[in-house]
This record gives structure tokens, C-alpha cells and sequence, in this order.
């Protein structure tokens, strides 16, 4: 049993690797209209495997009162589901088997692949077999995931982005926010993992393939890309003048490092009137204008697209039209039974038909429609319980938080935790929970030991 506890360990931190190639099949299907969900299915049965790996390793681990208090809040999970999907079944208009079930299922999926992944460190972290696979296999799945986008690119095969404008590419992947989402998690672990290996000039392929992922990147054309990997670098940037004025040691070293950082961010900049994200801001102001105008005609315009040219113009392009499925969204939950309101109204509150079916794209506020009050509190508990502990291990120890891994670390988590908020496709999203559950995981393991030791665990940290 102890064999498998630590093969499928290394098994989870290799199947980071394979995301890229799951979530690339699943498009190409989809652009054949294929309808079966080939990365889901994979991931669904992955999911049930490491639910039998925690009860493994809570039994190996003998910690009675640890393995209570897991068991106990899976426990309470499952009966806030379970009780979820009966109230729905008996009280909503339309309720659709195979849809709730798959969103409940999937939704499932970020708790039970946390505590995988922490175990999986746990146990990969005793013997070092961590720093083999650990940023690396995030870097590499990147990496994967910019040559298929450039691949795509210059064959003329991508999906649109923004299939209304014919703006951006989400290459050979299905669904260009999730895309976005897993690309800005991800990207400050990529840049952590470059700068640890530059350690000499002659490394400086490295870093060729960050400027490689920002352009792939930048392809997608989203806000939320462009604004995460500038959140990444100027962390980067900050992270390099704090180990300059700390450490007397390879000063100039440190200022070529902070120097390429910051040509690559003017270069962004520069780039920034050529990209796609760019022509997306002055199409949403044209939409408005026109949407306007077309309001004062005799064929007028729908009630929500008067909700949305009447919202704040900012407001309304950083978050695309959200606030007006919010305002929708909330008006179904206000008209819901006491039970709906206390345990969730399921996948997209209340609807007539199914094409009606609409997500605010906000996880917090998704979670919350869907878990109602009691349901977002239980389901949201672990994601609360790793921030607040991550907050405090960071200013407790702020002034050893600006190595690379801490600064990148700190900027990935940062980014998750935003990202779920502004563009959604985060927290139940099962092709980007992974990568968010991996780095959170492994930033908890780390903060957990230097609390308890008082000692930053140096041995955990990219392989020289």
C-alpha cells in the first residue's frame, strides 16, 4: 500500500503535464462536434482514484484526529450536494439531470485534488523527489501549451476567442478564458522556475521561453492574460531589487537579471497597440455607442443590453457583461425558497429553457448561487482556510518572502484568488482547478513547514 501512496504521488505531479494535451483533444472534438467530453471523463475518473488514495493515506498516516476532522468535512460535503440536487429536483422550474449533476461533479473536483496534491508533496517532499518534478512540470505544461498555440497560429487552425469580433486565439483549446486562466496562474511558477536556472548567461534560453509563453499568451487576447503576466514580471522585478539590497553577493548578476525584466515588460508595453486584447477595448466602446444609438430606434434594443450600455463603461469591459447575469442571477435567488436560499439554487439559478441557462462567470458569486448560504460556507471552507493561513505566514515572515519561489508563489496564489473573482473558470473549472489546487498545495506544504520549523524549507525549491 505505501508503494502506491508514493507511485501515484509521483503519478499527480506528472499528470500536471498531460493537462495541456487533454484539454487540446477535448477542442479538436469539439470542433468536430464531437459531443463526449474527453478531458472531463479522464478527469472524473482520476478524481474518483484520488479519493481512494487520501482514505489510503489518512489509514497509512494513523493520525486519528487529522483523518476525523477530513473525513468529517468530506462528510458534510456530500450531504450538502446530496441535499442540494433534492431541493432543486422538487423546486425548480426546469431541472436538468445531466446538467446539475456534471456542474456538481465538477465543482467537486478543486476540494478533493487539493488535499490530493498536499498529501502527494507531503509524501514527494520527505525525500526530495519533489524538486524533480516541481516547478518543472508546471513549466513544462506551459511550455506545451505555447507551442500548440503557435503551432495553431501559423496554420491557421485556432479558435476565435472572441468569435463576435474575430478577435484572439485560443489555439487548438476549446475555451479561451479557461485558457486565460490557466496561462495566468501558471506563469509566475514558469518565471520562477526560469530565473532559479539562470544562474549563468549561458541559460539565458530559459527566459527565451517565457518571452515565447507571453506571446502565445497575448494571442488569447484577454484582459485578464495581459493584466496577470504584468502582475507576474513587476513582482519578479520587485522580488529582484529587495535580493539586490539583501544579499551582498552577485550584484551585478542580479542587475542583468532585473534588467532583462524590465525589457521584457517595456517590450508588453510597446507591443501593447499591435495586440488583440487592445482591439477588443475600442470594439467594446463602438458596441456601446452603437448599442446607444440603436436604443433610440424604432427596433430598440433587449432589456439586458440596456442593463448593459447603462453600466459603468469600465465596469462593463473589465467584467464583459457580468454584472448584467448577476443582476439576472440575483433576481431568480431572490425569488427562491427558504431551502433553495440556504443550500443553493444549482447550475444557473432558475431557468425555462436550457439555452436560457446562463453563469455570472464570477466563481465566488456562481458558488454562491448555486451552494446558497449554508452550501458556500462548507464549500468554500478549505480555499478560505489555505488563504488566511497563507496571509498569515506572509507577514510573519515577510522579510524572507521575496526569494523567487515565495515573490512567485505569492503572485500565483494572488492571481488565482483574483482571477476567480474577475473572469471566472477558476475554482470550478476542473481544467484550471488543477493547476491552482497545485500551486496552492505546494505554497501550504512550504508555509506550513517554516511556521512549525521557524526555518524557510531551502531543500523544497527548484532543482539545481
Amino acid at each position: 500500500m505505501q508503494s502506491f501512496i508514493k507511485k501515484y504521488s509521483i503519478f499527480l505531479m506528472l499528470y500536471i503535464i498531460f493537462q495541456p494535451v487533454l484539454d487540446a483533444v477535448t477542442g479538436t472534438m469539439m470542433r468536430f462536434n464531437i459531443n463526449i467530453t474527453f478531458g472531463v471523463l479522464i478527469r472524473m475518473i482520476v478524481m474518483a482514484i484520488t479519493v481512494f488514495y487520501i482514505l489510503l493515506f489518512l489509514i497509512l498516516n494513523r493520525d486519528n484526529k487529522h483523518g476525523f476532522r477530513i473525513m468529517g468535512y468530506f462528510v458534510v460535503l456530500a450531504i450538502v450536494s446530496v441535499i442540494n440536487l433534492v431541493i432543486n429536483y422538487k423546486t425548480k422550474t426546469l431541472f436538468v439531470p445531466s446538467l446539475e449533476i456534471t456542474t456538481l461533479a465538477k465543482s467537486l473536483y478543486y476540494p478533493i485534488m487539493l488535499l490530493g496534491y498536499f498529501y502527494a508533496f507531503e509524501e514527494l517532499a520527505e525525500d526530495r523527489i519533489i524538486n524533480r518534478f516541481f516547478p518543472k512540470v508546471v513549466f513544462i505544461a506551459v511550455n506545451i501549451i505555447s507551442i500548440i498555440m503557435i503551432v495553431a497560429h501559423f496554420t491557421n487552425t485556432s479558435f476565435s476567442s472572441y468569435s463576435y469580433y474575430k478577435l484572439g486565439e485560443s489555439g487548438w483549446f476549446f475555451a479561451a478564458n479557461e485558457l486565460s486562466a490557466i496561462v495566468s496562474i501558471s506563469f509566475p511558477i514558469m518565471i520562477w522556475y526560469a530565473l532559479k536556472k539562470i544562474n549563468t548567461w549561458s541559460r539565458i534560453y530559459y527566459w527565451l521561453t517565457v518571452v515565447v509563453a507571453i506571446y502565445s499568451a497575448l494571442l488569447i487576447g484577454t484582459k485578464g492574460s495581459l493584466l496577470a503576466i504584468i502582475f507576474g514580471i513587476c513582482m519578479a522585478i520587485l522580488a529582484t531589487a529587495i535580493q539586490f539590497f539583501q544579499n551582498g553577493g552577485q550584484r551585478k548578476f542580479k542587475a542583468g537579471i532585473a534588467a532583462m525584466l524590465v525589457i521584457t515588460l517595456g517590450g508588453i508595453f510597446a507591443a501593447y497597440p499591435a495586440m488583440a486584447v487592445s482591439r477588443t477595448a475600442e470594439l467594446h466602446s463602438d458596441m456601446i455607442k452603437y448599442k446607444k444609438k440603436q436604443a433610440k430606434t424604432k427596433k430598440g434594443i433587449t432589456k439586458d443590453q440596456k442593463k448593459y450600455v447603462e453600466t459603468n463603461k469600465t465596469v462593463s469591459y473589465l467584467f464583459s457583461g457580468r454584472t448584467v447575469y448577476f443582476e439576472n442571477a440575483a433576481h431568480n435567488f431572490s425569488k427562491a425558497t427558504p431551502a433553495q436560499k440556504a443550500f443553493g439554487m444549482g447550475y444557473a439559478t432558475n431557468f425555462k429553457k436550457v439555452k436560457q441557462a446562463k453563469l455570472v462567470e464570477m466563481d465566488y458569486v456562481d458558488i454562491f448561487f448555486q451552494f446558497g448560504f449554508i452550501g458556500t460556507i462548507v464549500y468554500l471552507a478549505p480555499l478560505a482556510y489555505c488563504l488566511i493561513y497563507l496571509i498569515g505566514a506572509f507577514l510573519r515572515k515577510f522579510k524572507y518572502m521575496w526569494s523567487f519561489k515565495w515573490a512567485m508563489l505569492v503572485a500565483s496564489v494572488a492571481v488565482g484568488f483574483g482571477m476567480a473573482l474577475m473572469t471566472g473558470h477558476v475554482i470550478e473549472a476542473p481544467s484550471v482547478s488543477i493547476y491552482f489546487v497545485t500551486i496552492l498545495s505546494y505554497a501550504m506544504l512550504n508555509a506550513r513547514i517554516f511556521l512549525r520549523t521557524g526555518e524557510d524549507p531551502y531543500t523544497i525549491d527548484v532543482e539545481e
